[in-house]
């Protein structure tokens, strides 16, 4: 079984609920990468991408991602962008097991809908553009799982079972 499971995919697909609930199942650490860049910038996401613009943003995720590479027994969600970005994939991918916590683009937008601290989230086009622009990356994972209409429980569940056989490739498309 692996020791590392990184979950990725787009803003509010329910990767920080699924993660801590898949930390809770397994008794590991719970991780959300966004938080850790928070805390380490002493300000909010949004607060970094007003203040020093989404390349700064980039950096500190990367780096967050690089300073928890090979840490065993954690369970780790990623920003909607970090996969997309090579070095900070390779960090996360780093003896982990990947997750593409997939959702549906229509409920992805009503769980978007007037939710200001997503610096991205601005509005439709550009969150259905961002989609579409990332998923190319987000199939890199080794597993999908989709919370469009499955409880996180569920889900969590299923990430647990498929780490646990961690059979080699895609497990699930």
């Amino acid at each position: 079984m692996t020791e590392r499971i990184v979950l990725v995919g787009f803003m509010a697909a329910g990767k920080t609920t699924v993660g801590a609930l898949v930390a809770e199942i397994l008794g590991w650490e719970f991780v959300d990468l966004d938080q850790r860049v928070e805390s380490g910038a002493g300000k909010t996401v949004a607060d970094i991408f007003r203040d020093s613009g989404e390349a700064a943003f980039r950096d500190a995720e990367r780096a967050a991602a690089t300073a928890l590479a090979g840490t065993k027994r954690v369970v780790i969600a990623a920003g909607g962008g970090a996969f997309a970005e090579p070095a900070t994939r390779a960090a996360l991918q780093d003896r982990a097991f990947t997750v593409w916590v997939r959702c549906a683009l229509p409920v992805l937008l009503d769980r978007l809908a007037g939710d200001d601290s997503r610096p991205l989230a601005a509005n439709r086009e550009t969150i259905a553009a961002l989609l579409r622009k990332r998923e190319t990356t987000y199939a890199l994972a080794d597993l999908v799982v989709d919370t469009t209409r499955s409880a996180p429980r569920v889900v969590a569940r299923a990430i647990v079972d498929a780490a646990t056989r961690q059979e080699p490739g895609p497990i699930q498309r």
